[in-house]
């Protein structure tokens, strides 16, 4: 497949109501108006047509396309757990993580980029570089690159010392100037509560307590 065959791909499914409400929801941008759920449904297709490196080289080329659906494409085909000598790809996501504009990109790429940590918890020390930046983009792909140890029913010892890690931050990020920073912080507690009521408590009484504090 080549890049012009996958835009034209995502042309053919435009929708310009739904394009014209994304415009109003992230600014000003190229919006095709592809339903979430369909293009969930080609990116399913593509990765099992188009095998790596090629897809990687894919990938590329609808990012820099510059639309908001071949961005999110971008982002989905690279979204994948096992993918062997995976470097290229992490160096990837993590570069248009720098580039993205809008927290749905934040989020196609933290759900890749999840992932990629998930085989390698070393790739954390980016997430907490992301967490201390003053962009709250960056904050926000912190927060959804690490939603998966939230999701860990029976995370191993060095899991829970990355999520003990994040657990250090988290409580600032609840707090988060930006509603869309705190909002992927709640989810991330509310996660982790599922299986972990103990820690998902620790952190909501810190936040409690902070605020008694003034």
């Amino acid at each position: 497949m080549t890049p012009q065959e996958a835009l034209t791909a995502l042309q053919s499914e435009a929708d310009a109501t739904r394009a014209a409400d994304l415009a109003t929801r992230f600014g000003a941008g190229d919006y095709i108006g592809v339903a979430p759920a369909r293009l969930e449904e080609i990116a399913r297709q593509w990765r099992q047509d188009v095998a790596f490196p090629d897809r990687l080289e894919l990938a590329r080329a609808l990012w820099e396309a510059n639309t908001h659906e071949a961005r999110l494409m971008a982002a989905k085909l690279l979204t994948q757990a096992r993918i062997k000598d995976d470097a290229d790809i992490w160096a990837q996501i993590c570069t248009w993580i720098e580039q993205a504009d809008t927290w749905a990109q934040i989020d196609a790429l933290g759900a890749a980029g999840g992932r990629r940590i998930a085989v390698d918890l070393s790739r954390m020390a980016t997430v907490h570089a992301l967490a201390a930046s003053e962009r709250s983009l960056d904050r926000r792909a912190a927060l959804i690159l690490s939603t998966p140890l939230a999701k860990l029913a029976h995370p191993s010892k060095d899991e829970l010392n990355a999520i003990d890690d994040v657990l250090f931050w988290l409580t600032h990020a609840l707090q988060d100037a930006d509603k869309d920073v705190a909002r992927a912080a709640d989810t991330w507690v509310r996660a982790l509560g599922k299986h972990d009521g103990k820690r998902a408590k620790m952190v909501r009484r810190v936040v409690e307590l902070r605020k008694s504090d003034g």
